[in-house]
């Protein structure tokens, strides 16, 4: 199963008050471990119950015996406590070998924690595997890119929510992987849109700056279509907003598009969904990249790249005196496109 799948089935178990004695959060991406931490503690105790049954601690300021101590306690009034470990990368990974014993054999009216982020616990540890059999071993896997506009989508189906595809490719591509930053955004997205109604381009750019007409998905588009007007007009645009448009970020997207198109060069006979596969993007964009890729062919993608690595030598300093970063994207646009 995947890191969403197993994410919106602990989800389910939590919210269903179907607790383990013990969860392992551990993983990349950071995201899904909060979530599920925040989640845990606000089904695990009402209210009333949390001044004499929550205890947390932190990785750098506790150590394992602590955290059993706190493990072993009964509950005051209550079915059950919860100990949280924030923080649990900073330990020693063999310093988890001190728990062992009571992974084997947890006191079934606590619920303890781990929260262990931004990397992967070692899973040679047997205390590890001892976990998986008494309790909960989730692995938060950083999201790919291409997978970003699908969460989107289904995050705002979630929210009782509609997104056009269009727009969550766009959200992905300007807001990037950071999923924490992604999700906020498109919560104050859903806060501002009634239940059952639609997240539109309009309501993005006046919600989150992202211009329905001046960003890099368009821009892409009018590369593809040898658009010279709306490309350097979209230039022209960056270059107002450097802040929010760095040249280095649009050089690499450009990167990713014409390798994209390279792709389709090579994939030539497959069908509609083993090309989306190949490109990682959905299916409803095969078209487009399909027509972009006749409008350039592969002589000219070579030198396309080609011009793309020397641009961001310029943009470094390299060979370049005096050209800023708008005159550089206006120049590689035009050679581009010639």
């Amino acid at each position: 199963m995947s890191t969403i799948d197993d994410y919106k089935k602990l989800r389910t178990d939590i919210s269903a008050k179907k607790f383990k004695p013990v969860y392992l959060l551990h993983g990349e991406e950071a995201f899904f471990i909060d979530r599920l931490a925040e989640e845990i503690e606000r089904n695990a105790l009402e209210e009333h119950e949390r001044d004499f049954n929550l205890t947390i601690l932190y990785g750098k300021d506790s150590d394992p015996d602590q955290v059993k101590d706190a493990c072993l306690r009964f509950p005051m009034m209550a079915e059950r406590q919860l100990v949280v470990l924030r923080e649990a990368q900073t330990w020693r990974i063999d310093a988890f070998d001190k728990l062992e014993g009571y992974f084997k054999n947890p006191t079934p009216t606590t619920v303890l924690v781990m929260l262990y982020k931004h990397k992967k616990a070692d899973g040679r540890k047997a205390w590890l595997k001892d976990v998986a059999k008494k309790g909960v071993v989730f692995t938060s896997d950083k999201l790919k890119d291409d997978k970003l506009p699908d969460w989107i989508y289904k995050y705002v189906q979630f929210q009782k929510r509609k997104i056009g595809q269009k727009e969550a490719v766009l959200l992905a591509e300007h807001l990037g992987s950071d999923l924490g930053k992604l999700t906020k955004e498109v919560e104050k997205l859903c806060i501002v849109t009634e239940e059952g109604g639609t997240i539109t381009a309009d309501l993005i750019q006046r919600n989150v700056g992202i211009s329905k007409e001046y960003n890099v998905f368009e821009l892409q588009n009018a590369i593809g279509n040898r658009d010279h007007l709306k490309a350097q007009t979209i230039a022209h645009y960056f270059a107002m907003d450097p802040k929010d448009h760095p040249l280095v970020l649009t050089l690499g997207l450009l990167n990713s598009y014409f390798s994209k198109l390279a792709v389709v060069h090579a994939s030539s006979g497959l069908a509609q969904g083993e090309l989306a596969a190949a490109l990682k993007v959905p299916p409803f964009f095969v078209k487009d990249y399909a027509n972009a890729a006749r409008n350039y062919p592969p002589a000219k993608l070579r030198e396309v790249l080609h011009l793309l690595r020397e641009t961001d030598l310029k943009s470094k300093g390299v060979g370049n005196a005096s050209a800023d970063d708008g005159e550089l994207l206006r120049e590689l646009l035009a050679r581009v496109m010639n």
